[in-house]
């Protein structure tokens, strides 16, 4: 494997792992791979499981005949496992050999012989001149194996490029020269958009990271090992040094000097140039290479599936002496091994986003908030990146979590609108540039729908109205519920008998405040009644509130849901009388579902009226700071961990204070929030093994305290059972679920301390 420029490490898709060459001419830099068809049939002629591919052919430098010649000979002598990355060249001294080609002439000249090397290689006539001009149609030999060529475009950084790339249905080569991991993360997304826009599979195409490379034992020892000929390399690289040098913050830029290409390297003195090298080093180690242990080497490879690259090819020829390259080898192939053990998945995680990766799901349907948990967490987040298509219904859409979305995933995103009582969904739309809320499209197939006034009479375009819904996929009614029925179903008045279903056309009324757009595409604006829906659940908070009417100490209730903070939408009960929050929740928590127990209670001396003396729900006051869980002495944090756990609930909930016998669903907490939490105190905390089940098993601060120090759990769990008899029990996880958590935990922390790998 040391027989190539660098070699392919992690590839998406495992077929035969490559090894490719870079060419460069008339300089020590690069310099002993002039020709990379010359080294990769070299590197063909000593092996029988390498591909071999050019990293990259500088094609304005060579005749597209002779290019698609050259390879199908390695083609040939390889089997069918030579494949071909381009570039357009940079170094105008290399144009000698055509000077016609020089650059500002040589990325147009390179995707004019792209196309004509793909011609050749299928088999196709192409014409070049003659020297006296006339066409020659020229039909390369030998014919190679493979039908296309795998063909790559390598991009220094350019986002045209990226694009180009993706337009032509090329793969794409590229590096981390002045460009960062997150940089990257945006281009790949721009060119799986290009490829998508052409026609092309936005997901079929690989992008290829080129990473130098050393790995080890010993952090430490792979530093100093890699450190004098890493400095070496760059030096040789003078446009790299420039690059560092504009970023190194102790260099004084020139004055008028607007570009680092601008600037004169004779200038600088010996010092600083060796401050430069330092600085670039450490860079080039800690963010931009495959240095360190094993554990350093799976986290960056992690940290790259992340955002979409397939393949990392490993830079190892840089000067580290070649017995060093050979003992770096088996720790390396050690990552090769973890990195392509199917994702860290194991075999009893049922998580989702375990099952998505398992069965290599394509399509996922979800409801916005089970989409937005998901994307919250790193590690499932990734899972997200294999679909094809990602269908969201049944809460509001709002934009920017498409735009979130997006970043994790190149699937398409479609909008579903539809209740049960139309067997599920009525209308879809695929979702193009981000609104504010997206709308629910147009209707599917032998369904319609009517936007009405009180009297049921159609309204003009862009009026509001309430959402009525016919065709074949309204149902016939609720079971054994007439009255129900006849409140909801109607006779659909918009329909002949002749081509009505055989129990009569019927309209049902979603309750739903729509406006029709003039492109025929309907917005959905809100309820017409008091249902809500929050995290997928229909609520009717009618229901909510008679339970609270019947409660010991309340006079009257009125139950909202709101967004005080955008993305967080929380039941708020406004009560009047002398009833106590801990006992109401404790008594709501048996008789209504979790999802149903507000999250807040507030109690007002008297509810405000409008003028026509009814409750005035826009007047009702967002919820007090510190209103949740006010029943409970405040008990100030006690160590260290404590404090720092209070401050990431205190940002995480919106709250003024957290004391350390707080519950954090008491206060607020609900699943979507306990995945921010779980994020924030592994990120802030460095509790790379907390898993999101302690937050439900420990909601207690103090609790969950003890248990990030490592210290004997049976008080803990204590507190967590003592939670759970006050009644305030953690959204859609029971009693005997503790068992199951703990299991879960477990199996967190074993991948973890086997491979630094979660699933």
């Amino acid at each position: 494997m040391t027989c190539g420029y660098c070699v392919a490490l992690w590839r998406k898709h495992q077929e035969n792992n490559p090894g490719c060459e870079n060419p460069r001419h008339f300089h020590a830099f690069g310099g002993p791979y002039p020709n990379p068809s010359v080294t990769g049939a070299a590197v063909a002629a000593i092996t029988r499981n390498i591909a071999v591919r050019a990293g990259s052919c500088v094609v304005p430098l060579h005749h597209p005949a002779r290019i698609a010649e050259e390879w199908a000979v390695i083609d040939n002598l390889t089997n069918g496992r030579a494949g071909l990355a381009i570039a357009s060249g940079w170094q105008p001294e290399d144009f000698v050999l055509r000077p016609e080609n020089t650059p500002p002439n040589n990325k147009a000249a390179m995707y004019t012989a792209a196309d004509q090397i793909r011609r050749l290689w299928r088999g196709e006539g192409v014409d070049f001149p003659k020297s006296d001009g006339t066409p020659f149609t020229v039909k390369t030999q030998p014919r190679p194996v493979s039908r296309e060529l795998p063909l790559w475009v390598t991009t220094a950084g350019n986002p045209d490029t990226w694009r180009e790339a993706g337009e032509m249905g090329a793969n794409v080569l590229t590096h981390l020269l002045g460009q960062s991991i997150d940089e990257v993360a945006g281009k790949i997304r721009i060119y799986r958009e290009a490829r998508a826009k052409a026609g092309h599979d936005p997901a079929a195409g690989t992008v290829t990271l080129m990473l130098h490379t050393f790995v080890g034992r010993d952090r430490d020892q792979v530093r100093r090992v890699a450190e004098g000929p890493m400095k070496a390399y760059l030096a040789a690289a003078v446009g790299l040094v420039k690059q560092y040098a504009w970023a190194f913050p102790a260099f004084k830029k020139p004055a008028g000097v607007e570009n680092p290409m601008d600037i004169d390297l004779r200038t600088l003195s010996a010092e600083e140039n060796e401050a430069i090298l330092d600085f670039a080093f450490q860079r080039y180690f800690d963010d931009s290479g495959l240095f360190g242990t094993v554990e350093d080497a799976l986290a960056r490879v992690e940290q790259l599936k992340r955002i979409g690259v397939g393949e990392i090819a490993c830079l190892i020829d840089y000067g580290i002496a070649p017995e060093k390259v050979m003992e770096g080898l088996y720790p390396l192939a050690e990552v090769v091994r973890h990195a392509n053990s199917g994702g860290g998945v194991e075999e009893d995680d049922w998580s989702i986003a375990a099952q998505l990766i398992r069965h290599k799901v394509t399509h996922l349907q979800c409801t916005p908030s089970m989409a937005r948990m998901i994307a919250m967490n790193d590690e499932a987040r990734h899972a997200l990146s294999g679909l094809s298509a990602l269908m969201l219904g049944g809460e509001a859409l709002p934009g920017p979590q498409v735009e979130d979305l997006r970043k994790a995933t190149p699937a398409r995103i479609l909008n579903m609108y539809g209740p049960t009582e139309t067997t599920i969904w009525s209308s879809v739309e695929e979702v193009g540039q981000p609104e504010a809320t997206t709308n629910i499209g147009t209707p599917l197939a032998n369904q319609q729908m009517y936007v009405l006034d009180a009297s049921m009479a159609p309204v003009p375009v862009g009026t509001p109205g309430e959402l009525w819904i016919g065709g074949d996929g309204v149902t016939r009614g609720y079971w054994q519920r007439p009255d129900l029925t006849e409140d909801r179903f109607r006779p659909d008045p918009f329909v002949t008998p002749d081509r009505a279903c055989p129990w009569g056309a019927r309209l049902y009324r979603t309750g739903d405040l729509v406006r029709r757009r003039a492109d025929g595409k309907i917005d959905f604006l809100g309820r017409a009644d008091h249902q809500v829906k929050i995290r997928g659940y229909r609520i009717e908070l009618g229901e909510i509130e008679a339970v609270l009417e019947q409660q010991p100490g309340v006079g009257q209730a009125v139950v909202l849901a709101r967004e005080d903070v955008p993305g967080d939408l929380r039941l708020v009960a406004y009560l009047t009388g002398t009833a106590h929050e801990a006992a109401l929740r404790a008594e709501l928590a048996t008789l209504l579902p979790d999802h149903m127990v507000p999250a807040h209670f507030v109690t007002l001396p008297a509810l405000p009226l409008t003028p026509n003396r009814k409750v005035d729900r826009k007047a009702l006051p967002a919820p007090a700071a510190g209103q949740p869980g006010a029943a409970t002495s405040f008990s100030a944090p006690a160590s260290d961990v404590e404090a720092d756990l209070a401050a990431i609930w205190q940002k995480v909930l919106g709250v003024p204070k957290v004391g350390a016998k707080d519950n954090f669903f008491a206060l607020g907490g609900h699943s979507l929030l306990a995945v921010q939490a779980h994020r924030e105190i592994r990120e802030k905390m460095g509790a790379a093994k907390l898993s999101i089940t302690d937050i439900f098993r420990f909601p207690v601060l103090e609790a969950l305290a003890r248990h990030l120090d490592d210290k004997p759990q049976a008080n803990a769990l204590a507190s967590a059972a003592e939670a759970q008899a006050e009644g305030v029990r953690p959204p859609g996880i029971q009693t005997q679920a503790d068992a199951r958590a703990e299991a879960m935990a477990r199996r967190r922390a074993m991948r973890a301390s086997r491979s630094g790998v979660d699933a």
